[in-house]
C-alpha cells in the first residue's frame, strides 16, 4: 500500500515537471517569443558595434597623435625619446 502511494506521488511529480517544461518551451519557440528573442539579440549585437567602433576611434585618436608627434619631432630634428 506504502509503494503504490509512493509510486503515485513519484507519477504525480514527474508529470507536474513535464508539463510545466513542456509549457515553457512552447512558449520559447511561439513567433512572438521567437522575435523577442531576435530583437534583443539585434539590440546586443547593436551594443557591441558601439562598443567597438568607440573603441576604434579612441585607439586610432591615441595612435595618431603619437605619429603626429614623432612626425614632429623628426622635422624638429629631435632624436627619438630626447625632447627639448
Amino acid at each position: 500500500m506504502i509503494r503504490r502511494l509512493f509510486w503515485v506521488g513519484v507519477g504525480v511529480a514527474v508529470t507536474v515537471v513535464v508539463i510545466r517544461k513542456g509549457r515553457q518551451v512552447v512558449a520559447r519557440y511561439t513567433p512572438e517569443a521567437v522575435s523577442e528573442r531576435a530583437a534583443a539579440a539585434v539590440d546586443e549585437a547593436g551594443v557591441r558595434l558601439n562598443r567597438m567602433a568607440h573603441s576604434f576611434r579612441s585607439d586610432f585618436a591615441t595612435a595618431r597623435a603619437e605619429r603626429e608627434a614623432e612626425l614632429m619631432a623628426s622635422l624638429r630634428g629631435e632624436l627619438p625619446g630626447h625632447g627639448r
